[in-house]
């Protein structure tokens, strides 16, 4: 099919984004916000059709069955989530930018851990939104002409219609839902890795408490040199931040110390926390937040590939009526009123005198509650997200056409 480039270039030289509704080609791959984002298009009456790719689709194969469904969807813009349904070496994309089809990625991870790594001059046509502000210079350096920032946002439909009594043990408990990272770990596991590692010793937590955040770029330097290619270093990096997300859990938890605490999340935390009193994981859309609702305290701890951003428990947990205990991240200063919107910890000790304190004081949670709900609804649902997706996108797209 690509063969028939000067026939699918006439096929695809509509002016994209003319007329409403628009049409979206969406790669559809396994991941939490697409629902949301899917739906949110949907509900502004335009026009999505999904194409499921599978992670290790060949280059070829998925080329083939992109373009097939681009002829026929007409698309204003394919879609993606962490560039999912793309190749690494960003051929996809740089062929549909050729044939004049905007590509949008989201991207809601580091993108080195995904790519596309751009071999050749970056496509007009593709277009990187990134959740953490700190990653737009990476994203313009790997090839990306066009980049934006745009965090993550939350959905009304996780607000939960009634009380689940399974939960309603949590009025008087601390709560964290989430896992220990050991599924990314073992993803990214090479025998070298572990040397180089065991050999650094790195404590990024120590590092975080010490300043506030991290600077990937920074500690990940000094073995750049160590591998011969740029995806095995960029594994490297993956591996080690799991290994790191992983221990900073495990450090934090271990200083509450407190019998009110419960983790939802995999039998796995027994090996890391013996005693503690570990529960089932919950279903995202339908138990968490119940879980959100229900607790005296949630508490969140981000993925230490995240330097400023804010996680999705930031906005979540509000949405859903809960009282939220969240470490400091720069993004807060930007998104919420520092004084009375969010309670945050810095260190192990404000983290254990806080998560005590707003146990035993409901109605000073109530008044934190409340005020960032509202800041919610008014601007950190995924209506907002997309609103400012789509303007982005338009703008790129009525100067390039």
């Amino acid at each position: 099919m690509v063969n028939r480039a000067p026939q699918l270039k006439s096929h695809f030289g509509y002016r994209k984004f003319k007329n409403l509704p628009y049409r979206f080609l969406f790669l559809k791959y396994d991941y939490f916000l697409q629902d949301s984002l899917i739906g949110e298009l949907k509900r502004r009456d335009h026009q999505v059709a999904t194409l499921p790719l599978p992670k290790n689709t060949p280059a070829g194969e998925a080329l083939r069955t992109v373009l097939t469904k681009a002829v026929e969807v007409r698309p204003d813009a394919v879609i993606s989530i962490n560039a999912m349904g793309l190749d690494s070496q960003g051929r996809i994309i740089s062929i549909l930018s050729d044939l004049n089809v905007p590509v949008v990625i989201w991207y809601l991870d580091n993108h080195l851990f995904n790519g596309p790594y751009f071999k050749e001059q970056s496509p007009d046509w593709a277009i990187a939104f990134t959740y953490e502000r700190a990653l737009e210079p990476g994203l313009r350096n790997a090839g990306f002409q066009h980049v934006f920032y745009l965090p993550l946002a939350t959905d009304p439909a996780l607000i939960p219609a009634h009380e689940d009594a399974r939960f309603s043990f949590l009025r008087n408990r601390i709560s964290f839902v989430g896992g220990t990272f050991t599924p990314a770990v073992d993803t990214y596991f090479q025998a070298e890795f572990e040397v180089v590692y065991d050999q650094w010793n790195p404590d990024f937590g120590t590092v975080k408490q010490a300043s506030g955040r991290l600077d990937l770029e920074a500690l990940f330097a000094p073995f750049q040199d160590h591998f011969s290619a740029s995806e095995d270093f960029y594994r490297f990096m993956a591996y080690v931040i799991a290994r790191e997300t992983r221990r900073y859990r495990i450090d934090r938890l271990s200083k509450i110390n407190n019998q009110a605490l419960v983790v939802f999340g995999p039998e796995e935390w027994h090996q890391f926390l013996p005693g503690l009193d570990v529960r089932s994981p919950v279903d995202y859309r339908h138990e968490t937040p119940s879980v959100y609702h229900q607790s005296a305290v949630n508490l969140s701890f981000t993925t230490l590939q995240q330097e400023t951003a804010l996680n999705q428990r930031y906005y979540d947990v509000p949405l859903c009526g809960g009282f939220l205990l969240g470490e400091w991240q720069e993004a807060l200063a930007d998104q919420f009123d520092l004084d009375t919107e969010v309670v945050t910890f810095r260190t192990d000790d404000e983290l254990r005198d806080k998560a005590s304190y707003y146990l035993s004081h409901p109605t000073d949670r109530e008044s934190f509650i409340q005020r960032a709900r509202d800041r919610v609804l008014k601007e950190h649902l995924m209506e907002h997200r997309v609103e400012n997706m789509l303007d982005a996108v338009r703008s790129v797209c009525h100067e390039s056409g």
